[in-house]
């Protein structure tokens, strides 16, 4: 029978009634207790020294001799009537106390199901309508004639008392509104009254936190929700209009002000559960009545785990984004250094080629004077020979210009016979007075028997050129040696370029054949010259490897096959 007489809506509204004053209950057809709050109880254990629990019967609960005349309430009550009736009993703390009996029926899908009776104390109500009906007495005594005034102050008391039960009516269906709405939501909840007891724990709350709200309601334990030790929740703060100092002591720089609702705080913090960890939004408001006093508080729970977790990816994508940028700035930086020292290079390379064209024909010239000199004129024997000795450096100076123009010439990229012996003592020429004013020596150790190479000659220039200055650039101030060799090895040879500097780094190693690479300053190397060899050797189909020992010096080993296909193109690589 219950379950046919209570709704689910009713079943949520206990908590509210729970925390009530006033008496409430709830009986069947067969007026039999379905539902007291503990102040029905306590009124009639108080005042009637009665006990009464779900499932007795209503009348006997009563002694025998008022059976009778509660049977004839119940049947009033069950017949669909609402009414009021008022008793009055002595005080447990001495005088006379008045309570009022508020039936009213209950139905259930169109049917009469039962009636709810609320017993409330009207001692001070009841004692002023006492004090009203003297002074209204006296008044009448005095106004006997003003006949209509009376009428109309009757009319303004039935209308107060009309007002004060649709206000107990409206307060009834305002509890279980308020139940409706907080068990409907899908949004975690609860609400403490005045005394930190909670009066309700919503679904959701249940399904978040693993406590049912038959575990929570009516308790204090708001707390165990949430931490291992008791300790007030927002909400408990909230009631408390605890200074701000006070929130600060348990949610330092995790809370801030609400700035819709004056009294109220949000706040952000990590929770474990027991059976999952979830990061939390929540808010804790005041509750107040029509006077603006605090009566209770609630506070609504968020799960923002997945948007924390979003958060902290994003962090972390913006700081590898951020290194990233870094990275590729400071590259970009250096790129820039490189290419503008590589146009200052071209730019000279350029020049250099211009002056070495200019210097050409007036060299020709001058060596072709000295030759018709020495042919027409006779000369004493030391005149002679300085002449010889002029005709001489014409021929040198006319290869320098010679080397020079085809160094700078683009490449043809047409694989050619070359002497590779030639070629090294040409790049020596080249280079011989800034070998001389560094005091270093270059010892020469060819092959007897070296074959001529298919190679594209003007790219291992490029790479001989490079290796070589390499080895000039790591010699100190103080002189060194660079030892050049030759070998015969199957169907490849070995040149051996080693010297007396300071040695490659070991943590170097790995990195001197990449592009932009460089252990010099930005002004005086780009970082392109063994990158651009490593490509020139492998595309010849051969290799290039590099050992050190720090303080002594570096040896590259350039290894070049000796037959090639003429005329196949060879293209000159940027990077390897």
């Amino acid at each position: 029978m219950t379950d046919t007489l209570i709704s689910q809506t009713l079943l949520e509204a206990t908590a509210l009634l729970a925390s009530r004053p006033e008496g409430f209950a709830l009986v069947d057809a067969e007026a039999r207790f379905v539902y007291v709050n503990p102040a029905y109880v306590r009124l009639l254990k108080e005042v009637f020294n009665l006990t009464v629990e779900p499932g007795s019967r209503h009348q006997y609960v009563l002694p025998s001799n008022q059976r009778a005349w509660a049977s004839d309430l119940y049947q009033q009550a069950l017949s669909g009537k609402k009414f009021t009736v008022d008793f009055s009993r002595n005080c447990p703390e001495g005088g006379l106390c008045t309570f009022e009996r508020s039936f009213s029926p209950v139905y259930q899908d169109g049917r009469l199901a039962g009636f709810s009776e609320m017993i409330r104390d009207v001692s001070v109500e009841r004692r002023r309508e006492a004090e009203l009906r003297l002074a209204y007495d006296a008044l009448e005594k005095q106004c006997v004639a003003r006949t209509s005034s009376y009428q109309e102050y009757s009319a303004i008391m039935a209308q107060k008392i009309i007002e004060q039960q649709q206000a107990e009516e409206d307060l009834l269906e305002s509890g279980e509104r308020l139940s409706q709405i907080l068990q409907g939501s899908s949004i975690p909840a609860f609400v403490i009254d005045e005394n930190h007891i909670l009066t309700h724990w919503n679904k959701a709350c249940a399904v978040m936190t693993g406590l049912t709200a038959g575990e929570m309601v009516g308790t204090r334990n708001q707390w165990k929700a949430f931490y291992l030790s008791q300790r007030p929740v927002m909400a408990d703060l909230v009631l408390d209009v605890a200074k701000e100092s006070h929130v600060a002591k348990f949610y330092t720089g995790k809370y801030r002000r609400s700035s819709l609702i004056k009294g109220a705080y949000e706040a952000e913090d990590f929770f474990d559960f027991g059976h999952e960890s979830k990061w939390l939004f929540f808010t804790a408001a005041p509750i107040r009545n029509l006077a603006g006093e605090i009566i209770g508080a609630i506070e609504t729970l968020q799960d923002i785990t997945d948007r924390k977790r979003m958060e902290a990816e994003v962090r972390q994508m913006n700081d590898v984004l951020e290194a990233r940028v870094e990275e590729r700035t400071n590259q970009l930086t250096r790129i820039y250094e490189q290419l503008l020292q590589a146009e200052k290079f071209s730019a000279l390379g350029k020049l250099a080629a211009s002056i070495a064209h200019e210097f050409g024909n007036p060299i020709i010239g001058i060596r072709n004077f000295l030759q018709g000199l020495r042919k027409y004129v006779k000369l004493e024997k030391s005149d002679a020979e300085m002449l010889d000795v002029a005709i001489g450096e014409c021929a040198r100076v006319k290869d320098l210009i010679s080397t020079l123009q085809d160094f700078n010439r683009p490449t043809t990229g047409k694989v050619t016979s070359v002497d590779l012996h030639r070629i090294i003592e040409e790049l020596l020429l080249l280079g011989k007075k800034k070998l001389s004013d560094k005091r270093i020596i270059v010892e020469r150790h060819f092959a007897q028997d070296m074959p001529w190479i298919q190679v594209v000659a003007d790219q291992i220039k490029q790479v001989l050129l490079n290796v070589i200055g390499n080895a000039e650039e790591a010699i100190p101030e103080t002189g060194g040696t660079i030892t050049i060799t030759t070998e015969v090895s199957g169907d490849n040879v070995l040149i051996f370029i080693q010297d007396t500097g300071k040695g490659i780094r070991p943590k170097d190693m790995g990195s001197i054949f990449e592009p932009f690479f460089s252990t010099k300053p930005a002004v005086d190397g780009t970082g392109l010259g063994l990158s651009v060899s490593y490509g020139i050797v492998k595309r010849h189909g051969g290799d290039i490897m590099a050992k050190s020992v720090r303080g002594k010096g570096a040896l590259f080993t350039i290894t070049l096959p000796i037959d090639g296909v003429p005329g196949e193109e060879v293209s000159l690589p940027i990077f390897k």
